[in-house]
């Protein structure tokens, strides 16, 4: 078995995209770093700004195991507070270690969607009262076209923290605006029924740094994925794309990943969660494409439908 410490991976991608040819900081400036936390299929992306400003988006699940890998992540990134939390949705793979986390970590300030109307049965009480204890009820409601105010690093490139969707809602659109939009472009992708989860309603991040961007849409589905490419693409062009649900292939929608034309992506998957060999389809048929880096080896899949091992963080079901 070969397992790598979460936060080294990380350094694996860093060192990847300054290989592609991406944007590179100069050895005595601070750059812009990414660090993907593995919280067994979960979702917990670390950013530091040139500023050395900690951005986190989401927190893994509620289990001291994630907290955990979260600190030291932070701790190996050279921070020792989280500045900005966003927490995409509601579900416990990306909200539950927030209650944990804070018990470690001081945080600043924190960001979602707003919790949706009713009782939703995706939306876990105990989770809830959680993330409201923790945040004292004061936390900051985004909206899609919204900007996280970041500091900037004299001398750097600017950086910037944009909102692209929230709350099913994305770029341009009118509050309530439905799922589905019409659009003749082609090839079709055809929508599929309207997504009754929380999924839909995630917070989708572009991050950039001078040149570079990158794209967080947390677990974001089809139809809304679909609003963002067509009839006009109005996230535009990035480099590294983080994959969005995992890889699972009720999201990824292939108009989408085309517009996209990103140069690496990263699956955040689990050893039996997400990485689809229908999602792999739609990445190896997209031209700009150079790397995909994951997460786990999906156990599941065939290896035409996992990254090569030396872009994969842990070939083994069993991670510690």
């Amino acid at each position: 078995m070969r397992t790598r410490w979460p936060a080294v991976f990380a350094a694996v991608v860093v060192a990847q995209i300054a290989a592609a040819g991406l944007a590179a900081a100069a050895p005595e400036k601070k750059g812009l770093e990414i660090y993907w936390i593995d919280v067994e299929g979960g979702a917990a992306t670390l950013i530091v700004t040139p500023a050395g400003e900690s951005v986190l988006v989401d927190s893994g699940w509620p289990l001291p195991r994630d907290a955990d890998r979260i600190q030291q992540a932070a701790r190996e990134a050279g921070v020792s507070r989280i500045d900005h939390l966003v927490t995409t949705h509601w579900h416990g793979d990306h909200v539950g270690g927030v209650g944990m986390l804070v018990q470690r970590l001081p945080v600043g300030r924190f960001y979602d969607h707003g919790f949706p109307p009713g009782k939703p049965s995706d939306v876990d009480a105990i989770l809830r009262a959680a993330y409201l204890l923790a945040t004292q009820g004061h936390s900051t409601i985004l909206h899609a076209g919204d900007e996280i105010g970041l500091r900037q690093a004299p001398g750097a490139p600017p950086v910037g923290l944009r909102v692209v969707a929230s709350d099913g809602i994305v770029v341009g659109e009118a509050p309530c605006s439905p799922q589905t939009r019409p659009c003749t472009a082609q090839p079709a992708h055809i929508a599929i029924p309207d997504d009754t989860s929380d999924n839909y309603r995630s917070v989708g991040l572009r991050l950039s740094f001078g040149g570079f961007d990158f794209l967080d849409l947390g677990d974001l589905t089809w139809n809304v994925e679909h609003k963002l490419a067509c009839p006009k693409n109005v996230v535009g062009v990035v480099d590294v794309y983080q994959v969005t649900h995992h890889g699972n292939d009720n999201s990824n929608n292939p108009a989408l990943v085309a517009a996209l034309a990103p140069t690496v992506a990263v699956i955040d998957n689990g050893a039996k969660k997400g990485g689809a060999p229908a999602v792999y389809k739609v990445l190896r048929a997209t031209p700009s494409l150079k790397d995909v880096f994951q997460l786990h080896r999906n156990v599941a899949t065939t290896p035409a439908d996992n990254a090569p091992p030396e872009l994969t963080a842990n070939d083994d079901e069993a991670c510690t």
